[in-house]
């Protein structure tokens, strides 16, 4: 095609720079030259050699620039891949993949870091902050979701390059192959996303989960984290709290509901006892009084007959919940001592104790 676009090119010149050069005319041109005006300057043959060199010029740099193609097609052809050069190419791409993979894991490093500081941070900012501390708990399980999510599509689209295809691909892939391998770590994840959409509790709810209770410190993809009265922290799988019973004392709120329990003797001034009980929880320091003071009474016979004093008031932080019922039952407990409703009580035993004298029987 590009020889007979030259040859074309060619003859086309030569023809026009014929016709310039000899002055002859073609029949057409004849017939109408009696109507044309010719100047006796010559200022129509010099038009024609302008026109002709302009084609001249055009032609020849069209020759030069397919020279060029043409050289450079051969440069092309010359270096065509060798068996020989084979293994450098495997080398260098497996030279490649293996920066790509040292990248991706220097990338993976610092989102890990990335995201221990963020949670550092927030929880600072938490307990600095009384009034905004559940807030900003609960950004902290979506921060590590939205850190960890941008981090992976990244390394998949940047460093290794894949489309969107591949990445359906690639992801279905892992889906089964990881599935297989770990099923009940998949099935934990799975579960701590269900937890922080669905939000049966977040962190800083004072919870119960089996025979676990405390407050919730962390919400991972794996387990979620509980603190107990006593300061033990226990890892929960998040199987166990997706397919299990959660009670939840107070709901994302900061004040918490917290029953306190007393017990008198059965023969004890009932009356007396509650608003004994009702002033030791109103005016202890930790309650929130913007929520109501309930006292319930209820007698029990076990080994003997008592009453029980059922106190329930609400506490401004959930934290508080184990110093406010101490603090009401050590008022109250020395309320009912000054007024003598609580008295010694001597149980006998059911059965004699080998040792024991005649008197003590009696």
């Amino acid at each position: 095609m590009h020889v007979m676009a030259i040859l074309t090119l060619t003859l086309s010149a030569v023809f026009l720079s014929g016709c310039g050069d000899n002055g002859s005319e073609t029949p057409s041109s004849a017939a109408d030259s009696s109507a044309v005006v010719v100047p006796q300057d010559g200022g129509t043959e010099a038009s024609v050699d302008s026109t002709a060199q302009a084609i001249r010029e055009d032609l020849a740099a069209t020759l030069d620039s397919l020279e060029k193609r043409l050289k450079d097609l051969r440069a092309d052809l010359k270096q065509e891949t060798k068996p020989s050069d084979i293994p450098d190419q495997i080398g260098k791409g497996l030279s490649n993949i293996g920066l790509r993979i040292l990248m991706a894991m220097i990338i993976l490093l610092i989102t890990y870091y990335v995201i221990k500081f963020v949670v550092w941070i927030l929880g600072s900012v938490a307990e600095q902050s009384a009034t905004r501390r559940l807030f900003f708990k609960k950004l902290i399980p979506i921060t590590r979701i939205i850190l960890w999510s941008i981090s992976i599509y990244y390394l998949f689209r940047v460093v290794f390059r894949l489309d969107e295809q591949s990445l359906i691909v690639a992801g279905g892939a892992i889906g089964v192959a990881v599935g297989f391998a770990a099923q009940d770590v998949i099935k934990n994840i799975f579960g701590g996303i269900l937890i922080i959409l669905d939000q049966p509790f977040q962190v800083g709810d004072r919870v119960r989960v089996g025979g676990t209770y405390g407050e919730v410190v962390s919400i991972g993809l794996r387990s979620t984290r509980i603190v107990t009265p006593d300061d033990n922290l226990v890892s929960v799988p998040n199987t166990q709290v997706v397919d299990g019973q959660v009670a939840n004392a107070n709901s994302g709120a900061l004040d918490c509901q917290v029953v306190t329990e007393l017990y008198l003797p059965g023969w004890v001034d009932v009356v007396r006892a509650k608003e004994i009980a009702y002033s030791a929880a109103a005016t202890s320091r930790y309650v929130y009084l913007n929520k109501p003071i309930v006292v319930l009474i209820k007698d029990e016979f076990d080994h003997a007959f008592l009453t029980k004093v059922v106190v329930k008031a609400y506490v401004l932080d959930a934290r508080y919940e184990n110093l406010f019922a101490s603090d009401v039952t050590e008022r109250a407990k020395s309320e009912y001592l000054k007024e003598g409703l609580l008295q010694p009580l001597y149980l006998r035993p059911a059965r004699p104790v080998e040792g024991m004298d005649e008197g003590m029987k009696e």
